[in-house]
C-alpha cells in the first residue's frame, strides 16, 4: 500500500499535538510502511524520512491575506489529488482534519478528527466554526474513513455531522515519556499545584480553578502553576481574575517550554489538577502520571476515558468539588500513593506503535 500524508506541522513550535504527531507517530507510520508519500509545508521536519518522499505543498491556512489563503486553498483542492494519482497513492491519510481535501474522486481520504471543539464552544471559536460548518463537516462526510480517540469524539462526530457509525474507527493516540536527569528534577522553589491547559480558552475553565484555588491556599504553602498559551482575548480576563482574588504571587502563568523544561514542571509537581470540561482525548494527565503525579481530573467528555481508575475525578462545574478534590490530593497519603501506582500503569496503555499498526489498518481497509 502505497500512503499518502498530508500534514504540515508548525515549524517553529515545537509543542502541542500537531508537533506530537509529527516527531512521534510519522515516523513510526514510516518504520512499518516504508512505501509513503508525505505532503507538507515543513519539509523539514520530516528530514529523517527519505527526502524523494517529501513534497513541498503550500499550507493555504499559512498564506498572508484572506485573499491569498483561499486562492491557496482552491489551487490545492484542484491540483493535490493529481499529484497523488501521479505518484500512484493508494490512499491519503490526514493526521489533522483541517489538512483535508473537501472532495477526492479517486484516491480514498481517511481523516483523524481530534476533537470539535470549535461547534461545542462556537462562541469562543466563531471563524472556526464556520470553517467546520462549509469545509471540514463536508470533507468529514465525503472521506471514507474517520478516525478518532475517545468514544466521546465518536459521539460528538454522530452528533454534528451525521454520518454513519461503521465508517469510524476509535484508535487512542500514544505517548512518549520525557526522560530528564536526577539533577534537572532536584530544583525546586516553591511546592505547587500543576495544570497543563495548552491554551487559556474558557473551555479549560481556569476561572472556575482559581476560586477554588482561592479557597484552600490559606491551609497549604503550594502555588498554583498554568501552562498554557495566552491568547488575546481571554488572558487579559484571566490575569485581572488573579488580581482580583489576590493571587497574583500565589498563580504562575508560563508558556512556550521546551519538552525538558516540561518535563521538569510535571516531576516536581505535588499534584495535577485537570478541571477541563471538554477534551477530545486529553493527553496532560497521562504525562503527569508517567511521573508518579497523583491526578485529580474532571469526570467529563473523553477525560474518564483516558484516565480510567488512575485519576480522582471531580465535577468541574462546581468549585467546592475542585476544592475538595485538591484538598484530597494533597492530604490523603494513601489515596496519593494510590493514584501515582495506578497512573503509572495506566499510561502503559497508550503507546504510538499500536496507534500505528491500527491507523495503518483502517487506511489498507480503505484502500482496499
Amino acid at each position: 500500500m502505497r500512503l499518502g500524508i498530508k500534514f504540515s506541522p508548525p515549524n517553529k513550535i515545537k509543542s502541542g499535538s500537531a508537533y506530537t504527531f509529527a516527531t512521534n507517530l510519522i515516523p513510526i507510520l514510516y518504520q512499518k510502511n516504508p512505501d509513503l508519500r508525505i505532503f507538507t509545508a515543513s519539509p523539514q521536519i520530516f528530514s529523517e524520512i527519505a527526502g524523494s518522499l517529501v513534497h513541498y505543498t503550500a499550507n493555504p491556512f499559512w498564506q498572508a491575506s484572506p485573499t491569498k489563503k483561499i486562492a491557496s486553498w482552491l489551487h490545492q483542492q484542484v491540483t493535490l489529488e493529481n499529484q497523488l494519482i501521479q505518484e500512484k497513492v493508494d490512499v491519503l491519510y490526514c493526521p489533522f482534519n483541517y489538512e483535508s481535501l473537501f472532495l477526492t474522486y479517486k484516491i480514498p481520504q481517511v481523516i483523524t478528527v481530534h476533537d470539535l471543539i470549535p461547534l461545542i464552544w462556537q462562541q469562543d471559536f466563531k471563524a472556526t466554526s464556520t470553517l467546520w460548518k462549509y469545509l471540514y463537516i463536508p470533507a468529514i462526510k465525503n472521506a471514507k474513513a474517520i478516525i478518532t480517540e475517545s468514544e466521546n469524539t465518536k459521539k460528538d462526530i454522530l452528533r454534528f455531522c451525521n454520518i454513519s457509525p461503521e465508517k469510524i474507527f476509535v484508535i487512542p493516540i500514544g505517548y512518549t515519556f520525557k526522560e530528564v536527569s536526577a539533577a534537572e528534577v532536584s530544583y525546586k522553589k516553591d511546592p505547587y499545584i500543576l495544570y497543563v491547559c495548552s491554551t487559556h480558552y474558557p473551555y479549560k475553565n481556569l476561572f472556575k480553578l482559581f476560586e477554588a484555588y482561592h479557597a484552600i491556599h490559606n491551609n497549604f504553602p503550594h502555588k498554583l502553576v498554568i501552562v498554557g498559551k495566552s491568547i488575546a482575548r481571554f488572558t487579559p480576563q484571566i490575569k485581572t481574575k488573579i488580581s482580583e482574588l489576590g493571587l497574583s504571587e500565589k498563580i504562575v502563568l508560563r508558556e512556550n517550554l521546551s519538552d525538558t523544561d516540561l518535563a521538569i514542571i510535571y516531576q516536581n509537581a505535588d499534584l495535577f489538577v485537570y478541571p477541563s470540561l471538554y477534551e477530545g482525548f486529553g493527553i496532560p494527565p497521562l504525562e503527569a502520571m508517567s511521573y508518579g503525579i497523583p491526578v485529580v481530573a474532571s469526570n467529563v467528555a473523553s477525560i474518564p476515558e483516558v484516565c480510567g481508575d488512575a485519576a480522582l475525578y471531580i465535577e468541574p462545574h462546581s468549585v467546592d468539588s475542585i476544592a475538595d478534590g485538591m484538598i484530597r490530593g494533597l492530604s490523603d497519603s494513601d489515596l496519593r500513593q494510590k493514584l501515582k501506582i495506578a497512573g503509572r500503569e495506566r499510561v502503559k496503555l497508550f503507546n504510538w506503535e499500536t496507534t500505528a499498526e491500527r491507523i495503518l489498518e483502517v487506511c489498507q481497509i480503505v484502500s482496499n
